[in-house]
């Protein structure tokens, strides 16, 4: 019965909050002089009171507008366009007025009102500029000293998760650029959590064409959602930035800043953090990748340096794969950004970073497990100390030959170094405190290595529209060198405690891994009809890798580590490469993108794994 009652309560509770937001109001923004409805216009509705954002959407081609689904009171239609002047109407919904017809809204055209008439705009939350969602940052209050993280929240459409990854309109914002530039690469969080909100004027949200819709002026379906912050014109005259810093007890510190000077084209930033309170730096997954990877190639993976670490690569070097509260960490890092247009030809990005990762653990354990018919007692202590150092370099570089040519140049190079040790032992005792077992291991790991790659992209136009030419080169190249040792002794005892058996391991690894590649291709695109396009292709790639891990064992007689341990020693070597040969025709109708095509491959394989007696 009572939970009947609950439910015809919820019922209730649910049908009277629908009840009190059910209002609308719908509308025609009409322009009187030329006497036709104004498609394509920004309406946004406002509480009267204080013109918070309620809701926003598009008129029509008809002009026609209608929004629905707020609660009783007064509110303000804001209408805006990029070639009228702003309008306003304000009404009212209540309980004996729901439903709000505003009839023709009349808008001035900025070209066809007399000199004479002055019209103050009000710059409107929310812009609809084609397929570009643009919110008036200013119209969203925040907390002082606040970053564009925090802005973002704000934002209706906008959500950030709370890892600090974005989403807009439903969909994983991947680019945040500032000014139409990256910030410090394509990592968004470094610009949201970095840059204050006080100094954005305006959040653009859209997707980005793909270079090669871009360069053939024909869409092709590939679009990256990003967001664009332009900054407040006082902001690129001048030096802003923050300084945060604090300190505890148990001598725990925590400190950030960011300085950033920006002029017309020229932008300049500097950050840097330290802290050793566990909270994340700049962009974790930086640190995760280059350790990770790392681990895997002392572990003899070897190959390419541009992976993401599992949860089980992360955990075995005392890392949560969850987060950062695994035992102590301590992180500092800092990086510097500029980008600048050179001349009338060169557009110049720029980034380097530095991080420095030491996560520090120690745990302990007792237990006491009960059976049926006995119990016995397990202690363990484990202690870990990691340390993981990496530079990371990256250029951009567009030189604009002319109208028609261009060539972007982007090389990378990064550096990375870990040293890790762990070590754990332990113990079970029988239920009268008899050693039944016991152990302990010792494991250490040193690693270094480096990844450089590099993009060559020339690109032409010809004077038809959609007749485009693009050669590119892609050059990779990485190497790593690492060695590590185990040492464990595990002892075995009767039921009375006496000795029964002792296993012992005794090792040293060398491994070393490299990779060189390149992957050539051309691309030639001729526009056959209006919305179609006929796309030729030719591409050839090319990659040797090796992969090398030499485990010994320890000698007794000798003292020296020259046992070879075939089962866990491996030489691989991999050669692959193909060609490829294709057409492709793209046609757009309506909203449709259809692509029709064949490619042809051939393909190239090498592996090589020599007998385990063979490496000396």
């Amino acid at each position: 019965m009572r939970k009947i009652f609950l439910f015809i309560f919820s019922l209730c509770f649910t049908t009277l909050l629908l009840a009190q937001k059910n209002g609308s109001v719908k509308g025609i923004a009409f322009d009187t002089i030329s006497k036709q409805p104004l498609g394509g216009a920004t309406v946004t509705l406002l509480e009267k009171k204080d013109s918070s954002l309620v809701t926003f959407t598009m008129t029509g081609n008809d002009g026609h507008f209608e929004l629905k689904g707020f609660a009783n009171g007064e509110y303000r239609i804001l209408i805006t366009h990029v070639n009228y002047f702003n309008s306003n109407k304000i009404f009212t919904i209540s309980d004996n007025n729901k439903n709000a017809d505003l009839g023709n809204i009349v808008m001035n055209d900025r070209a066809k009102v007399l000199e004479e008439v002055v019209l103050e705009n009000e710059a409107p939350p929310v812009t609809l500029i084609n397929d570009t969602i643009q919110y008036n940052a200013g119209s969203f209050k925040v907390q002082p000293n606040a970053n564009v993280e925090q802005l973002l929240k704000k934002l209706p459409g906008v959500k950030v998760e709370k890892d600090g990854s974005i989403k807009a309109q439903g969909e994983k914002v991947n680019r945040v650029l500032v000014d139409g530039k990256e910030f410090f690469g394509n990592d968004p969080k470094i610009a949201t959590k970095n840059l204050p909100a006080d100094a954005v004027d305006k959040v653009q949200v859209y997707d980005k064409q793909s270079d090669q819709a871009q360069l053939t002026g024909f869409e092709d379906g590939n679009y990256e959602k990003t967001i664009n912050l332009k900054l407040k014109k006082d902001k690129k005259k001048g030096v802003f930035g923050k300084v945060n810093a604090g300190v505890g007890n148990t001598e725990r510190y925590e400190g950030k800043f960011n300085v950033n000077s920006f002029k017309g084209a020229r932008q300049f930033s500097a950050i840097g953090m330290g802290n050793n309170t566990n909270a994340e730096g700049f962009s974790f997954m930086d640190i995760l990748n280059f350790t990770g990877e790392l681990a895997r190639m002392q572990q003899g993976g070897g190959g390419n340096m541009n992976i993401t670490v599992s949860g089980d690569q992360a955990a075995s070097m005392g890392m949560n794969s969850g987060g950062r509260n695994s035992g102590i960490n301590t992180a500092w890092g800092g990086g510097l950004n500029y980008n600048n247009i050179i001349g009338t030809k060169l557009d110049f990005q720029s980034n380097y970073f530095y991080n420095r990762y030491n996560p520090n653990s120690e745990s302990h354990i007792q237990r006491q497990y009960f059976l049926p018919d006995s119990s016995y007692f397990y202690n363990q202590n484990s202690f870990a100390d990691n340390l993981s150092n990496s530079h990371r370099f990256n250029l951009n570089s567009l030189f604009q030959v002319d109208s028609l040519n261009s060539i972007r140049i982007t090389p990378s190079f990064s550096y990375q170094k870990t040293n890790n040790r762990s070590q754990t032992d332990y113990q079970t005792l029988s239920q009268d405190k008899l050693l039944t077992n016991e152990g302990f291991s010792n494991n250490t790991a040193t690693s270094a290595g480096y990844n450089f790659r590099n993009d060559i992209t020339w690109r032409k136009k010809f004077a038809k529209k959609g007749r485009t030419f693009s050669l590119s080169m892609q050059t990779s190249f990485n190497e790593s060198d690492g060695d590590g040792s185990l040492s464990s002794i595990n002892s075995f005892y009767t039921p009375t405690g006496l000795l029964l058996k002792r296993d012992t391991l005794n090792q040293q690894s060398t491994t070393n891994g490299d990779l060189r590649g390149y992957l050539a291709k051309a691309v030639y695109t001729e526009p056959v009809w209006k919305k179609t396009l006929l796309e030729f292709s030719v591409s050839k790639s090319h990659t040797k890798s090796n992969s090398q891990k030499i485990t010994h064992d320890y000698n007794k007689l000798n003292g020296k580590y020259d046992q070879l341990n075939s089962t866990l020693t491996n030489d691989f070597e991999n050669v692959y490469g193909y060609n490829n040969a294709g057409i492709r025709m793209r046609t757009q109708k309506k909203n449709i993108i259809i692509h029709l095509g064949l490619t042809g491959r051939k393909l190239r394989w090498k592996e090589r794994s020599p007998p385990a007696s063979k490496i000396l």
